[in-house]
């Protein structure tokens, strides 16, 4: 008999970034606030992540000479299948047109997570993709 275990999924944890120097916040059980979700420690890790890439989206946009058009972040973790607990994945959504060039979107992407502070401190696999589509 061959056991299958699905992998838990923590979040969606989402930012928001409006334009302002303010960034608000949402989970799958709450409304968006200015502060981040309340919840479990890997919830505000996540929180974490999502306002660092927000804030790296900016600094990169800067790089670029633009300035990002309103967008959220959608960040989820995918736990690890082995001991002990951790996250093994995490899948970062920018959602939303960053700039009206999506050469530059896409360059301002990868940037914001090459320079984000909390991704690269984190020891498990995390994932970069946009969606402008529903934004």
């Amino acid at each position: 008999m061959i056991e299958t275990t699905k992998p838990r999924i923590f979040g969606p944890i989402f930012a928001y970034f409006d334009g302002t120097k303010k960034v608000n916040y949402s989970s799958k059980k709450s409304k968006r606030t200015a502060h981040p979700p309340d919840g479990t420690p890997i919830d505000m890790m996540l929180a974490s992540l999502a306002y660092c890439i927000v804030v790296s989206v900016i600094w990169a946009a800067k790089d670029y000479d633009v300035t990002p058009h309103p967008f959220k972040v959608k960040v989820t973790g995918t736990k690890a299948l082995n001991e002990p607990g951790r996250v093994a994945m995490i899948d970062i959504t920018l959602i939303g047109v960053l700039v009206d060039d999506f050469a530059i979107s896409t360059q301002i992407m990868n940037k914001a997570k090459a320079i984000c502070t909390v991704s690269n401190t984190l020891n498990c696999d995390v994932n970069v993709s946009m969606d402008a589509i529903n934004g």
